[in-house]
């Protein structure tokens, strides 16, 4: 499966494509910048030019960026990401970034090249929201942002360097991480020892969602995270869109009742319909499962690869 819809809401607003002036509206929603294959890349770099030049800008609090590839599939948001950096006197309300609101169309995600983001929190220190799709040459230098409250890296395969960054840096705020793993063969080179930091509930002390979606290794995921500090405080465990089998089921079965957790999401699964009825019913919070898969494919995929 890949992703084919751009976002239609970000931020709790909703997003309007921003192509001219005549498409500015006032500041009371989200925009959308981005070019075609059919544009140079320079035409995105003007694009945002004119943006910035809105009267009323100094409001806005939610931009998304779309593609800045053009014809090159090569080209990084390194560019993109420095002349956000240089309108952020223009930009003073911002609250919320999605760099990277990229379709199949576009580009696939294993495709998508990143970069360096952290000048872009260093450059915002208001910023709650930052969405990133795409994690080939993504890095987080280390930094300290004390208002962001959620963070979330799209990929089809994370590199374990971006865990370690994340790790790395002070988010003394966040509230909500989600990190699509994903596999293998398009960039994830972990393993669930590299989860530990942020298992073991040091880094992040107001985190209450925690997503490590999209993973093949979801039964290694579940076998550890029942003992992992972090359920102490977590209300939300997100698992889904993985390859998520029995075995590691059988292992989520053991959860501490007495933990805050409030919901377990494993939707997009290739458990067994009693090992699902079990969960439900054994319990204590609400169990999420759609999406069943066969639980005998050989071949088992997660949702968003290449």
């Amino acid at each position: 499966m890949t992703i084919s819809q751009h976002a239609e809401v970000f931020y709790q607003q909703p997003v309007k494509v921003f192509e001219s002036p005549d498409d500015w509206e006032g500041p009371h929603q989200a925009y959308r910048l981005g070019i075609t294959w059919d544009d140079k890349q320079r035409d995105l770099h003007a694009r945002l030019d004119e943006f910035a030049a809105q009267k009323g800008v100094d409001r806005l609090q939610a931009l998304v960026i779309g593609a800045w590839i053009g014809d090159d599939s090569t080209y990084s948001s390194k560019e993109i990401v420095k002349d956000l950096v240089g309108h952020r006197d223009k930009f003073v309300g911002l609250r919320a970034i999605f760099l990277g609101d990229i379709i199949y169309e576009e580009n696939e995600i294993s495709w998508i090249e990143q970069c360096d983001v952290s000048p872009l929190l260093e450059a915002y220190p208001k910023l709650e929201v930052l969405r990133i799709r795409g994690g080939n040459s993504l890095k987080f230098s280390k930094v300290r942002h004390g208002s962001l409250q959620q963070l979330i890296v799209e990929a089809g395969g994370l590199n374990r360097s971006v865990l370690q960054e994340i790790c790395g840096g002070e988010f003394p705020s966040l509230q909500h991480l989600e990190l699509w793993l994903g596999v293998g063969n398009y960039g994830w080179d972990g393993g669930v020892q590299d989860l530990q930091p942020i298992l073991a509930g040091k880094h992040f002390p107001k985190l209450t969602y925690l997503g490590l979606r999209n993973s093949e290794i979801a039964d290694d995921i579940a076998r550890v995270v029942v003992n992992a500090p972090i359920l102490a405080q977590l209300q939300v465990l997100d698992l889904s869109n993985g390859t998520l089998t029995d075995v590691g089921a059988q292992a989520l079965l053991n959860l501490p009742a007495s933990l805050p957790l409030r919901e377990l999401n494993l939707s997009h699964h290739y458990m067994t319909e009693p090992m699902v009825e079990r969960l439900q019913k054994q319990l204590k919070c609400r169990v999420v499962a759609d999406d069943g898969q066969d639980p005998d494919e050989e071949w088992r995929s997660v949702v968003v690869s290449e």
